[in-house]
């Protein structure tokens, strides 16, 4: 077998591969505790390679705004009302300890994303 042999079908295979970086910033989903409410807990990191720069943010918010609608209908359930210091977030970037939690989590089902 000849090197070209091996190194023609090597490079077609490479030139259908996406090796570019993409513009898709990563966002992380975080959501808090009832023990402490000021904890950060990661949930998910979102952080695919697409060309939209808004795709990874907007599946975040999305997964965020279902959670916390799937918490309010649990609190309704239980005949409870929902605890309006937990819930989920999205924020840019990989999971940080540091930072604040939310005020207010926004929940919607089914979403607008």
């Amino acid at each position: 077998m000849t090197r070209n042999a091996v190194l023609i079908p090597a490079l077609i295979l490479l030139t259908g591969c996406n090796i570019s970086s993409s513009s898709a910033e990563t966002f992380t989903l975080y959501r808090n505790s009832f023990i402490q409410t000021s904890l950060r807990i990661h949930f998910a990191t979102f952080d695919a390679a697409e060309s939209d720069r808004n795709y990874n943010r907007n599946n975040c918010e999305m997964v965020a705004r279902l959670l916390n609608a799937n918490v309010d209908a649990s609190a309704e359930e239980e005949g409870k009302p929902r605890d309006a210091s937990l819930g989920f977030w999205c924020e840019p970037g990989n999971f940080s300890e540091t930072g604040d939690v939310p005020t207010s989590f926004p929940g919607a089902f089914p979403t607008d994303v």
